[in-house]
């Protein structure tokens, strides 16, 4: 009899990233909010007119940031 089947993990696929951090999503700058489920984070970032806007993005699609900001 065997138990339920192990979730398969990419040894070197991408990480969550760290809650908080700042990180790029395409041309954006967002800030990671919070975990959600099959590999995708909230992030939250700021539009053209100031408005602030949480949306769900996988994990692979973000990216560290260079060396500085501005």
């Amino acid at each position: 009899m065997t138990g339920s089947p192990r979730p398969r993990r990419r040894p070197n696929g991408p990480a969550c990233p760290p809650i908080g951090a700042l990180m790029r999503y395409g041309e954006r700058t967002v800030r990671v909010i919070a975990e959600a489920s099959g590999q995708r984070v909230i992030i939250e970032s700021v539009d053209e007119d100031g408005r602030t806007f949480r949306s769900a993005v996988k994990w692979a699609n973000l990216a560290a940031l260079d060396g500085q900001l501005f």
